[in-house]
């Protein structure tokens, strides 16, 4: 495969990566609306869940959307010598 194949594939899985944080990130908003109110936050200790995970693998889909791309753009088909 070509680079700009490459490129795009890279994107897609950042896109699908980028995707899946938006579910797992909406059905956690929602687990955590309906159970809040009975969590304790002052208890809620070192376990509590943070941003900082899906922060960084936003970050990595990110990058790799960003990537992609500029490959996809920078890179043309690769071309043989015509033969005579």
């Amino acid at each position: 495969m070509r680079g700009p194949v490459w490129g795009m594939a890279t994107a897609g899985i950042g896109v699908l990566m980028i995707g899946l944080l938006v579910a797992w990130g909406t059905a956690y908003a929602t687990w955590l609306d309906e159970i809040g109110p009975f969590i304790d936050d002052a208890g809620a200790g070192p376990d509590a869940p943070t941003i900082v995970l899906p922060g960084l693998v936003g970050l990595l889909a990110l990058a790799l959307v960003i990537g992609g791309v500029v490959i996809a753009v920078t890179t043309g088909p690769e071309r043989e010598p015509r033969r005579r």
